[in-house]
């Protein structure tokens, strides 16, 4: 009986962390905003700002290098558009955090929207909670024969 337990114990511990996403505790952002210049904000989840971070701007089409610096102490960059490109990568790396968007010289972000934090901590909770539910199912039918 107590082998069991341990067993269903470890099997669910085992399928816990093989389930669960690599986790992204600095997880980076990189926003755009309207000007004569293209501003970008660079920040990790939970609005802190990748102060001081080197930053590449890069041609979406041709992958060309068009500029390259560090952000402010808040986390903003700005570059003024160059003729003929529409679309550019920014990449934006500080101590090995990386954030990318492709930004649009008119406006606007092309980076896909995730869901809040949370609504990830209750998809999170809701997964383990199956989780819990299968285990009792299959002790509780154990426990019958």
């Amino acid at each position: 009986m107590r082998s069991t337990k341990i067993f269903t114990i470890t099997i669910l511990l085992i399928l816990c962390m093989s389930l669960i996403p690599t986790a992204s505790a600095h997880r980076c952002f990189v926003e755009q905003f309207s000007g004569d210049e293209i501003i970008v904000k660079a920040f990790y989840e939970g609005d802190a700002p990748m102060g001081l971070a080197e930053y590449q701007i890069l041609n979406a089409d041709t992958e060309e290098l068009l500029y390259e610096g560090e952000t402010d102490e808040d986390g903003f960059l700005s570059f003024a558009p160059v003729e003929g490109v529409t679309q550019y990568h920014v990449v934006v790396d500080q101590f090995g955090h990386k954030g990318d968007a492709i930004v649009n010289a008119t406006g606007g972000n092309n980076k896909p929207v995730e869901l809040p934090l949370f609504m990830r901590i209750f998809t999170g909770f809701g997964y383990l909670m199956g989780l819990a539910g299968i285990a009792m199912v299959y002790t509780s039918k154990k426990g019958n024969n």
